[in-house]
């Protein structure tokens, strides 16, 4: 933990913020989710998931890398704030449920139509949405607590 001292700073309300962000740091970030959001949590995935994960992988980065990963030249911090595929398992507000929100933004279950990826809703089909779904069958199984029923259901603007 850092060392804080009275003196560097020029006000008590200064210190009450530093304080705050330091017992949000050693917390994980977990009190950072905005409201009906669940904020990233640390999750271990399964070899079963990992393989599932390879598989889809150059799906992911067809259609969702270029908006959810920091090097995407589409990507915005509010994309990346909800789901951040830098690395696996994922980042961001959505990334304890990320298949439940992936199957949804693709329209797959439910009557909702595709939204994703924003610049043609829908494109994922065939073998390729096959594998997405796979991937998230096995998201699902290793994470049961976090499954689909954990995703709003009144649409909020990514």
């Amino acid at each position: 933990m850092l060392r804080i001292q009275n003196h560097f700073f020029s006000s008590a309300t200064t210190l009450r913020s530093v304080l705050a962000l330091m017992v949000l740091v050693e917390a994980g970030g977990a009190a950072l989710g905005h409201a009906g959001h669940h904020p990233s949590q640390a999750i271990k995935p399964t070899p079963e998931e990992l393989v599932a994960y390879e598989a889809v992988k150059p799906v992911f980065e067809r259609y969702c890398f270029r908006c959810h990963t920091t090097a995407g030249k589409k990507a915005k911090r509010k994309s990346l704030d909800h789901l951040t595929m830098d690395e696996y398992p994922f980042g961001g507000h959505h990334a304890g449920e990320a298949a439940a929100v992936i199957r949804k933004v693709l329209g797959v279950g439910g009557k909702a139509k595709p939204t994703m990826p924003s610049d043609d809703p829908g494109v994922v089909a065939g073998d390729e949405l096959t594998k997405v779904l796979a991937w998230a069958d096995a998201f699902d199984a290793a994470h049961p607590r976090k499954s689909a029923n954990t995703v709003q259901e009144k649409p909020h603007a990514h």
